[in-house]
């Protein structure tokens, strides 16, 4: 194969691969809590729309990121006061909120620019890349020149592994999933531990949703997430919450994104190059399914 295709892959693999990631991460964190978060893709959709807004208005994509994740943790708050609180079905309100920021994305955009589903501007800041040419070949492209929120992404899922299995804030989150019985014994509210996790999930999948709409595309779309959520939600169940394997699940997501890609460019019907990354991701999750019944009849 040919050394330019392959670093072409691997580099459209990585820019594919962060907003899943990011987005994994903090589904994660909710999962650790007890709620299998749904709402992920509307999380990260509200957050590619406002970080769009923001970077073409200041001009800064500083700022379109903290807008993207201010907005990603409000919705996530109104997500978590219906299942924490509330005791709503989780599955139920995550579909509503992914609905309901559907609707309201095309609906400011068709308001603020012009009744167009999709907005594309040269104005907009994009998400700047760790800019360093050294002249060796693998360093510059295999190691440096990404976005800097993929050095982020990875330094998160280490840090996450390290608070979720060796901090008392990752007991607690652990215990609130498998036992909360024994954390009210505790006299700590698993309201809050899980209102916590949604805050925190909030932010990463604005994270996600800032990397998708101001460094792999520059831009923003009616719909532009394409069930990335869900695809973040398989990747935390394949993993069972635990952030290193998310890495490396997230990546190999990545790279089914980054074929489809390639795929669009030859003689292959368009709408088989779109759906591989998904027909793989149910793929996994059937066989994830198999070896953990396999397991049980074993155990």
């Amino acid at each position: 194969m040919d050394m330019e295709l392959i670093t072409t892959l691997f580099r459209t693999s990585i820019r594919m691969a962060t907003p899943i990631l990011l987005a994994s991460l903090g589904g994660a964190l909710t999962y650790h809590a007890g709620i299998i978060n749904v709402a992920m893709e509307g999380l990260m959709l509200i957050s590619a729309f406002f970080s769009v807004v923001f970077s073409y208005l200041t001009g800064n994509a500083f700022y379109g990121i903290i807008a993207g994740m201010m907005a990603s943790i409000l919705i996530s708050l109104l997500y978590s006061v219906f299942v924490s609180f509330l005791k709503a079905n989780n599955f139920a309100i995550g579909f509503a909120i992914n609905i309901l920021v559907s609707s309201l994305t095309l609906f400011l955009m068709r308001i603020m620019f012009k009744g167009e589903n999709a907005f594309n501007s040269p104005d907009i800041a994009p998400i700047p890349e760790l800019k360093l040419i050294t002249g060796n070949y693998f360093l510059d492209n295999y190691i440096l020149n990404f976005s800097i929120l993929t050095y982020l992404s990875i330094l998160i899922a280490f840090v996450l592994a390290f608070i979720v299995y060796k901090t008392s804030f990752g007991l607690r989150l652990r215990v609130c999933g498998e036992m909360p019985q024994a954390l009210t014994t505790a006299g700590v509210k698993v309201g809050f531990v899980q209102l916590c996790s949604s805050v925190l999930c909030g932010a990463l999948c604005g994270l996600a949703g800032a990397q998708l709409s101001l460094y792999n595309v520059r831009m923003f779309s009616r719909e532009m997430t394409g069930g990335r959520g869900f695809v973040a939600l398989a990747a935390i169940l394949i993993s069972g919450g635990k952030p290193k394997r998310i890495l490396v699940i997230s990546l190999l997501f990545g790279v089914f994104d980054a074929l489809s890609v390639k795929l669009q460019g030859e003689k292959v019907a368009p709408q088989f190059a779109l759906m591989l990354p998904y027909v793989m991701s149910v793929v996994v999750l059937l066989l994830f399914h198999l070896k953990s019944r396999k397991g049980l009849k074993n155990a």
